[in-house]
C-alpha cells in the first residue's frame, strides 16, 4: 500500500483544513466599494479566481485586484476563516493512529488560529513560514520540519489543496502526498511527474478512508 509505512501526516491550512471563502468575500468586498459599486457579484469573482489558480497564479485574489485595476493591499482577514464541516472528524480519525502536523505559508499565530477552532487537540507540530523565516515551495521548510521530527521522507505525507506548494516540493523529497481539490487551485493541471500525487480526493472528509480509516 503506498501509505504503508506513514508516522506523519501534514497539512496546509488555507483550504485545506480552513475554509477561506468568507474572507476573500470581504475583500472582494473592499475592493468593489473602493471601484464604486462596480464590480460583478462576489461568486463571478470567486469563479474568476479558481480561473487565475487554475492558470498558476501565485494569488488569485491579487490577479483579479489587478484585472479591475486596483494596485492596494488588502489585509487578509484570519478571523474570518471557518473549518470545513468534516475537517474535525477527519483529524479525530486521522489523530488515532498517526501524528498530525502543519506545514503552511502562514503568519505568525497558527497554533493560536487552530486552537481557537478546536483543532490543535489532533495537532502535534506546527511549522509556519513567518515563525520559520521559510516558506514553500523551498525544499528546506520540509526538510527542517522532517529533521526535527526524526522522520524519513518516506514515512511522511503531505497533503494540500495546491499543486506547486504542497504536491511538488513534497513528492521530489520522496514523501507521499495527497492532492486536495477545495479552493481556487482545485482545477490546475499537473505539469511533471512530481504533480501527481499518490491520492487525489475532493473533501478533508475523504482523508481518513485513504489511510484505510
Amino acid at each position: 500500500m503506498a501509505f504503508s509505512n506513514i508516522k506523519w501526516i501534514f497539512f496546509d491550512m488555507g483550504h485545506t483544513l480552513l475554509d477561506e471563502d468568507g474572507v476573500h468575500i470581504a475583500r472582494l468586498d473592499e475592493l468593489n466599494e473602493e471601484l464604486g459599486g462596480t464590480l460583478p457579484p462576489a461568486e463571478e469573482l470567486l469563479a474568476e479566481m479558481v480561473e487565475f489558480g487554475t492558470k498558476g497564479a501565485r494569488s488569485p485574489f491579487g490577479s483579479v485586484a489587478k484585472k479591475y485595476g486596483s494596485k492596494r493591499h488588502y489585509p487578509y482577514n484570519p478571523a474570518l476563516e471557518v473549518p470545513f464541516p468534516e475537517t474535525e472528524e477527519a483529524l479525530s480519525k486521522l489523530s488515532a493512529k498517526y501524528k498530525l502536523g502543519i506545514i503552511a505559508n502562514q503568519r505568525g499565530g497558527s497554533a493560536h488560529r487552530l486552537q481557537a477552532h478546536g483543532l490543535m487537540k489532533y495537532i502535534d507540530f506546527v511549522y509556519s513560514s513567518e515563525e520559520m523565516g521559510r516558506s514553500k515551495p523551498a525544499p528546506d521548510l520540509f526538510l527542517s520540519a522532517l529533521d526535527t521530527l526524526g522522520c524519513a521522507p518516506e514515512e511522511a505525507c503531505m497533503v494540500g489543496d495546491r499543486i506547486d506548494n504542497d504536491i511538488r516540493p513534497a513528492k521530489r523529497l520522496g514523501m507521499k502526498t495527497v492532492r486536495l481539490r477545495q479552493g481556487f487551485f482545485k482545477n490546475r493541471v499537473p505539469e511533471c511527474e512530481y504533480d501527481i500525487p499518490d491520492a487525489d480526493i475532493k473533501s478533508i472528509g475523504d482523508l481518513p478512508t485513504v489511510f484505510g480509516l
